[in-house]
This record gives structure tokens, sequence and C-alpha cells, in this order.
């Protein structure tokens, strides 16, 4: 299988990177090297590398400044996305899209399904939707993976600032209202490529298994540093950003546990494995 792979300096575009399957013949591009926005190019490297699939883990994810740079996130998160699934499809290509569960409004007091009815509140998570559209819309072969609560090695992510908050003895204030599934992006990138060695199709949500509040998943890191005395609760409302965020958003994954037989290691596991990786 040759696989071309999108954003692969990013966190989950690194992951997919490393854990490829024996016998993938890999092509990886940064957006250095290949920018999802410059669509002639992007369609003369797919016409170049020939890939049966394209793995896009290239995205706008700054949530906050989305607000102010809406032009710039849906030209790379829904524009783009169109674009490549176009391009995909003219190839005779197979596309994998990650896409999140901020295109719920996080209302909802059960978990949401892969066709559960979408209501973004922010910005953000408008534009994915929007990308997702689009690439239905391209008629390529998809397949769209959505995740939430990301974290890992490679790049900023929660669990990371509060290791190192915790680490460096700082008092630390979390909100306690949201609630979502922490998820490890090693563990969605092998689980994307199992999905794709199975060739699955349409919307598949990937998230670790179990529930928690920001403060549930800080408070697990803490207490690995033995400092939970430095951390206390807060509310969103305390906490004013730019972008909302859904209340209750969590991914359920009965169809990725139907087609793969096992659900993904409980969110404290991966937290641990990732902490372990971090201070290797």
């Amino acid at each position: 299988m040759r696989a071309m792979i999108l954003g692969a300096s990013g966190m989950l575009g690194h992951d997919l990177v490393a854990h490829a399957p024996p016998g993938t013949t890999l092509f990886p591009f940064t957006k250095k090297d290949l920018d999802i926005t410059g669509t002639t190019s992007l369609a003369a490297t797919v016409a170049e590398v020939q890939p049966d699939v394209i793995i896009n883990a290239a995205a706008y994810t700054a949530v906050d400044r989305a607000e102010s740079e809406a032009a710039l996130c849906f030209q790379v998160n829904a524009d783009a996305v169109g674009k490549l699934g176009r391009i995909a499809a003219r190839a005779g290509a197979r596309i994998v899209h990650f896409s999140t569960d901020y295109v719920f409004d996080g209302m909802s007091s059960e978990p949401y399904g892969e066709e559960s009815p979408t209501d973004p509140i922010n910005t953000y998570g408008a534009s994915k939707l929007a990308g997702e559209n689009a690439l239905r819309q391209s008629r390529a072969d998809s397949l769209i993976i959505r995740t939430q609560w990301l974290f890992g090695v490679h790049g900023k992510c929660f669990p990371r600032t509060m290791w190192d908050r915790a680490t460096a003895g700082l008092t630390t204030k979390v909100v306690r209202d949201q609630t979502g599934r922490p998820t490890y992006s090693r563990d969605v990138a092998r689980t994307a490529w199992a999905l794709i060695g199975r060739h699955s199709c349409g919307m598949v949500h990937v998230a670790n298994h179990g529930t928690a509040t920001w403060f549930d998943l800080a408070t697990h890191i803490f207490a690995r540093v033995g400092r939970t005395d430095l951390l206390s609760p807060c509310l969103t409302a305390e906490y004013a950003t730019p972008a909302r965020r859904p209340r209750c958003s969590i991914l359920g994954t009965t169809r990725l546990e139907r087609e793969l037989g096992v659900a993904l290691p409980e969110w404290p596991r991966a937290v641990d494995q990732f902490l372990q990786s971090l201070t290797a």
C-alpha cells in the first residue's frame, strides 16, 4: 500500500508515520513540504506519488484564535479538504480525514453517535463540519474519523501543560463542568491504520474508553506528581475564552468497537503511557 500523509510533523501526523504497518510505502509531507491549501502543488504531488490512500492530518486547530481568524480556519479545515477530496477522487485514491467532537453543541446527556445531529457552537467546530460536508460532496472514497480531547508527545496539549505546571509547583485552576473522552494520539494513529486495513469508510468515532472532565484529567496528572494540593476546580463561566466549548460532547464509539471487536484503552492508562513517553 502506498500511503501519503499530510501534516506529518503534527501531533497526530507524527504518530501516523511512526505506527504505519509493515509493508506500507510512506510518503509523509509536513506543512513546509506541502501545504494543503496549495491546490496546484497538491494535485501535482498526488499525480506523482500515485497513493492508494491519502491521510489528511493537516488542520487549523487554534480553537480560540479561530474566532478572529475565521477565513483562514475555513480555508484550511473546509475549502482545502473539499479540494483534496476532488483530487483524490480523480486519482482513484481513498482519503482518510480527521474531525472533532466540536461539531456537536454539547447539550446532550447521551454520547453522540456518528449520525447524531450536528450543531457547532464555535468557529473551529463549524469549519470542521464544513470540511466533513465538503469531503462527502467531493465523492471521494473516504473515511472520516472524529476524535476528541487529543493529546500526544509531539505537540502542545492539555496533559503536557498540566504536567509542566505540576512539576513546576504552580497553583492551577481547571474547569470541572466540561465532559469528554481524553484520547491519546498514538491510539488514534494505530486505530486509523487498523480501519484503513479493513477498508472502512464513512464516519467512525475514535476515542479512549471512559469519560472525564478537564478537572478529572488534571487531577490524574497532578496526582502522579503528588501535588493535587496545587489544583482547584472552577466553572467554565469563571474562565472566559474567545471560543465557546461544548459542555458534554462525549463521542460514542459503538461502531468502532463493533468493527474492531475491542475498545480503546481506558483514558487513565493512556495518560500514564503518555507521561512515561514524555519523561523517558
